[in-house]
């Protein structure tokens, strides 16, 4: 469904309520199974965790989901087709985990899902005994599920930390846990962090050895209920709306210890001109943009819809790094915001894996300017955003955002209305 974008509205003020993190969500769903049980509390209930939730309920494991999601024991299944839509992360996620447990599974999704790259973690599964059958690396892949042996085995995630937390997860449940040697670089790090805060509340026992050695040693999951933290994610674009427009909001609930890696988007912020706060989990941003900035986004891509945005309406000169793996995600990023921000008048210097704003978008006239989203929900939330500095925009998807943020289009509304109340 298409959706007008409001242009300038003035100063932005008031409260925003971000859901939940996704990423948490998602990892607590497959170490609740793993553990055979637990209670998940203040989960973010959107189209992704959704379809994680419904894949372990098709592969056997029952998945009550009221206000916190239940997840109880395994019941034996002899055959099941598990479908994750366009949800990479959970794709990725589950594969470890139905290696490990007795069962033929196929995992598929949708034809983007199907292009998106599996092929390390398929490997790295074979490599510990799972027989495990993929088109090129990619969906549908079958496995036959069996106690696994475990042990030693190397990966090289290439493209997604993802791959090396799935293999993570799924250690406890392999006889003889899990010696992961990661080679070469690891985009997007900091996940890896929150899958081991993850497995260590259920009570997995993880050693570091160095930045590419871990040690998952076998058993010790615990039924616990495990409560998830406010998605900094989600946060950026409430935070973009301020940097763009001006004004100060409050976003809530955000934990400032938190180990998510977009808590960066602070520093980001921060480098712009914007002053930043907290006060519980009440976060308080005021300010606009008055400088250009530069960010290294190898270890969180997902802030650079909001960041490119932010980037190309201010003072010219900001530069955005570590943008090889934008091709990965739910669209080709990269190209989509490039190319709807050439629409809108910004120009960038690109590189390998960067750009640079040489001019900002530029305010138009009384038409809306048609963007894309591209199926994709971060793009879709960054293009409100960019409605802002431009004038009125249409949008010509604005249903993809239910992938992790389904009340945004409220939140929004009452945002740029300065209703100062959260929802």
């Amino acid at each position: 469904m298409s959706r007008r974008l409001p242009g300038p509205v003035g100063e932005v003020r008031g409260a925003a309520e971000v859901p939940t993190s996704k990423s948490l969500t998602n990892r607590a769903l497959i170490a609740a199974a793993a553990a055979d049980g637990g209670v998940i509390r203040r989960p973010l209930d959107c189209e992704d965790t959704r379809l994680l939730a419904g894949a372990l309920e098709q592969a056997g494991w029952p998945v009550a989901w009221e206000r916190d999601i239940s997840v109880g024991r395994r019941r034996p299944v002899a055959r099941a087709v598990v479908d994750l839509g366009n949800s990479g992360t959970g794709a990725r996620l589950v594969l470890g985990l139905l290696a490990c447990v007795p069962g033929k599974f196929r995992v598929d999704g949708t034809d983007r899902l199907r292009q998106r790259p599996m092929l390390p973690l398929i490997e790295a599964l074979a490599d510990l005994g799972s027989e495990i059958r993929s088109r090129d690396g990619c969906l549908p892949a079958d496995i036959v599920g069996r106690k696994m042996a475990g042990g030693s085995v190397q990966i090289r995630p290439e493209v997604s930390s993802q791959f090396v937390s799935s293999l993570l997860l799924a250690g406890p449940l392999m006889a003889q846990g899990i010696d992961l040697d990661v080679i070469g670089p690891v985009p997007s790090r900091p996940y890896l962090e929150l899958t081991r805060e993850v497995m260590e509340t259920f009570g997995a026992s993880l050693d570091i050895a160095s930045a590419g050695r871990w040690r998952v040693r076998p058993g010790g999951l615990r039924k616990i209920t495990y409560v998830v933290e406010g998605d900094w994610s989600a946060a950026a674009f409430a935070g973009a709306a301020v940097a763009v427009a001006g004004g100060e909001i409050t976003v809530s609930p955000l934990s400032a210890r938190s180990s998510q890696g977009d808590r960066a988007l602070c520093d980001v912020l921060q480098q712009a001109g914007l002053e930043i706060g907290f006060s519980g989990e009440d976060l308080n941003i005021s300010g606009r943009m008055t400088r250009p900035f530069e960010a290294d986004l190898t270890d969180t891509p997902d802030l650079f819809p909001a960041l490119a945005v932010v980037a190309a309406t201010g003072p010219v000169g900001s530069r955005l790094t570590g943008l090889d793996h934008l091709k990965h995600k739910e669209s080709d990023r990269l190209s989509v915001m490039i190319e709807n921000l050439d629409r809108l008048g910004a120009r960038f210097e690109t590189g390998s894996s960067s750009i640079r704003v040489q001019r900002g978008v530029r305010r138009h006239g009384p038409e809306a300017i048609e963007v894309t989203a591209a199926d994709d929900h971060r793009i879709a939330m960054a293009m409100a955003v960019a409605a802002l500095a431009v004038g009125e925009l249409d949008l010509d998807d604005d249903r993809c955002v239910a992938k992790s943020f389904p009340d945004f289009w409220r939140m929004w509304d009452r945002l740029i209305r300065g209703a100062g109340k959260p929802l």
